[in-house]
């Protein structure tokens, strides 16, 4: 009996050890850096906390110099809004016809959200962690390469939903699985895929089960001009497309820019 339960616990324990390497694997290894890059790509994170689908993704856009970036939908004006960067690249403020929300940086790093309301969103940081504080809700990421992951504690460690990275530095293309369990390979809640097409198009499809969002970012100058939406139903194992759409959702981009600042002797 003694050995029974022996062999359990060293079971238990293999599991356990086993399921730690599998996380650390699957989640990607950070790369080095010379510099902590934490409070620079901690901008991205908050951008993605605003937008958590994810369909905006700034990461794969050259921002340089850019001011401000429109984003119209022609279908629904209210729907409309403005990013506003400051001369670092970081997003200061989104404007939408009802509100703005600005977002102010400390020391590099975004410190909270404010809107007309007021705070609502807090930022602590503790080397690669970021603690993110909202409605007496906290919440902990950690950064992995450029990529920040929520880490938050289950009480069930083996049965934990986990996220799956191709990479962790945004290199195209990339895969993100989304997991209920870390050892079901066949129930992802979401993928999302991210490369370039042969036209040069930034592509990104969001699948859950048969259902897909088919994203297609026109792209001029590192840039997106346009955004197509198609939704997709998909077929068989290897998820081919059976039906899509033919009236996509549009989105237009446009731009403003800095001026160039006189270097002066």
């Amino acid at each position: 009996m003694k050995r029974m339960v022996l062999l359990f616990l060293l079971l238990f324990a293999y599991r356990v050890q086993a399921q730690d390497i599998v996380y650390e694997v699957k989640i990607g290894t950070a790369s080095k850096y010379k510099k902590d890059p934490t409070p620079r790509l901690a901008m991205y994170l908050a951008f993605d906390l605003l937008f958590p689908d994810r369909y905006l993704p700034l990461q794969l856009f050259k921002l340089t110099g850019v001011k401000k970036m429109k984003v119209e939908n022609p279908a629904d004006p209210s729907k409309s809004f403005v990013l506003v960067f400051n001369r670092r690249g970081q997003w200061t403020a989104m404007q939408t016809p009802n509100d703005t929300l600005l977002v102010t940086y400390k020391d590099g790093a975004p410190d909270e959200f404010i809107n007309h309301s007021g705070s609502f969103n807090k930022f602590q940081y503790s080397g690669d962690t970021v603690i993110t504080l909202h409605n007496h809700k906290t919440d902990r990421y950690i950064r992995k390469g450029r990529i920040f992951h929520k880490v938050n504690k289950h009480a069930d460690k083996l049965s934990q939903p986990i996220t799956i990275y191709s990479n962790t530095n945004w290199d195209l293309p990339l895969t993100i699985h989304y997991k209920q369990h870390p050892d079901d390979d066949e129930m992802n809640v979401m993928t999302e895929n991210f490369f370039n097409d042969s036209n040069g198009n930034l592509i990104l499809d969001k699948t859950i089960s048969v259902g897909r969002s088919h994203l297609v970012f026109k792209m001029e100058n590192g840039l997106p001009v346009t955004l197509s939406t198609f939704k997709q139903r998909l077929s068989g194992v290897e998820k081919l497309v059976k039906e899509s759409g033919e009236k996509s959702e549009l989105l237009n981009f446009s731009y403003e820019y800095f001026e160039k600042e006189k270097k002066t002797k």
